[in-house]
């Protein structure tokens, strides 16, 4: 079978092996893992279509390890009034953009009505495992070290959870046979496992520690399945709080963190989020066709505020740069992704073959924003963008909505832009047939449309020229 497997054949693997399998004895220390196994699996596979110098690496801790250290004994000697938290949002460097010196997450936006109680709300960024306030970022607490310290703990410690649990190694070996008979080589995948699971096992006692400790209600995720995230609401849900995931991007059939989970048992699983809040309804049917009417698993229609708040006018954004450089050119924004290296060569035809009247910007994803991915793409249009026919750093550094506020057309693999840009009623030329597979019967009501070849994205541009002109 083919090594680069899109992620519609991974599910439609990992699907025969849950229709076939008892999910339910899938077990270390009393708790379902098959989460943790099938995100490993499947990420793992998909992966291996992906560059890894193009990658942002986890940042280090500002702080000295010793100073990091005194924080962490400093947390621990607190009691639970000290540590006044209703809502924590879980979430990441990439989400978040600093605009007047106040510090928006496009994931966890609130209106101002929402915001009376800030203080009450705090941000765990998993950049760097920090705690910080919501309004102007500042840390709070660091717990860098302690989480560095949990995951070299790991190493040993699972040793001890496997001879706990025995049986772990049998579900692997057992794994590693099925996917044997798929002509898929799964070994350096399942071998990594025992480790997600301790590590997962050990973080979740620490996020136990700390809620313990804390007046936290509501935990809200805006990546349900880092594995650290998944540590973090299994100690949620032991301390009965209430775990939600907060729509970041694309929500297809076709995504392995939401699309096509079967075999559920009636208990649900300690490690998955209990309310998937959604943008629209075509992400709600998605979650409601892996997990039914499930009681522990349901999808809440809570819509892009975000983009919402953009359209209203109340992000208190610049946009003369991103103006001066739209004006009077037909503007084509391209959303890059980690697993297409680069732009698809047809698509490199366009621009390279492009009139005068037309302005590329050029978007990597978040998660690309290295060295490596910059220099590629750079290297690649060098005098288009020297003569700025081709816009990078400005296209990638400012949030979403600004760009497309100029934008004319959008074109992408298969990047979940396309609902942004539909909100803001720009046409999608897809260019990938994983676009097909994540949008296909959605595309109309997405105001897209699928080309594969230069002659196909060349008249669409015409047209769009020929209609602003």
């Amino acid at each position: 079978m083919d090594p680069n497997l899109d992620n519609r054949n991974i599910l439609k693997v990992i699907n025969e092996f849950e229709a076939s399998y008892d999910l339910s004895s899938i077990k270390a220390n009393n708790f379902n893992i098959w989460p943790i196994v099938r995100i490993a699996i499947c990420f793992g596979l998909i992966s291996k279509r992906y560059s890894g110098d193009t990658f942002l690496k986890q940042k280090k801790s500002k702080k000295s390890a010793f100073a990091s250290f005194i924080a962490y004994r400093s947390f621990l000697s607190m009691n639970k009034q000290e540590i006044n938290i209703q809502t924590l949002d879980v979430t990441h460097d990439i989400y978040l953009y600093k605009i007047n010196e106040i510090f928006f997450d496009r994931v966890h936006f609130e209106s101002k009505i929402e915001k009376n109680d800030d203080y009450l709300k705090k941000r765990f960024n998993l950049a760097d495992f920090t705690l910080r306030d919501k309004t102007h970022n500042k840390v709070e607490m660091d717990f860098f070290q302690a989480v560095r310290l949990y995951k070299l703990l790991s190493l040993p410690y699972t040793l001890l959870v496997i001879l706990k649990n025995i049986e772990i190694l049998k579900h692997l070996l057992n794994l590693h046979v099925f996917f044997r008979s798929k002509s898929i080589n799964s070994i350096s995948i399942l071998i990594k496992i025992p480790f997600k699971v301790s590590y997962a096992i050990l973080l979740s006692k620490f996020g136990k520690f700390f809620f313990k400790r804390s007046t936290v209600k509501f935990l809200r995720h805006a990546n349900y399945y880092s594995l650290e995230s998944m540590a973090l609401t299994l100690a949620a849900r032991e301390c009965g709080i209430k775990v939600s995931h907060v729509q970041h991007g694309s929500q297809s059939d076709d995504h392995p963190a939401f699309g096509k989970w079967n075999n559920i048992s009636s208990q649900g699983y300690d490690l998955l989020p209990e309310v998937f809040e959604c943008w629209d309804q075509q992400s709600m049917e998605v979650i409601k066709r892996s997990f039914g009417s499930h009681a522990h698993h349901y999808a809440n229609l809570n819509g892009y505020k975000w983009v919402d708040a953009w359209k209203k006018g109340e992000i208190p954004f610049n946009t003369n740069e991103l103006k001066m450089f739209a004006k009077n050119k037909f503007n084509i924004l391209i959303t890059l992704q980690p697993s297409i290296n680069g732009v698809q060569d047809f698509v490199k035809d366009c621009i390279n073959e492009s009139s005068d009247n037309i302005r590329w910007w050029i978007r990597l994803h978040p998660r690309q924003l290295t060295d490596v991915a910059i220099n590629e793409i750079t290297k690649t249009f060098k005098n288009k963008i020297k003569s700025e026919a081709v816009i990078v750093n400005l296209a990638s550094t400012s949030p979403l909505p600004s760009i497309l506020s100029v934008t004319d057309l959008h074109i992408t693999a298969f990047s979940s832009s396309i609902f942004e840009a539909s909100y803001f009623d720009i046409p999608t030329i897809i260019t990938h047939k994983m676009g097909l597979d994540y949008y296909g019967s959605d595309l109309d009501s997405l105001n897209g449309s699928f080309c594969n070849n230069s002659t196909c994205i060349k008249k669409k541009i015409e047209d769009g020229v020929n209609s602003k002109f």
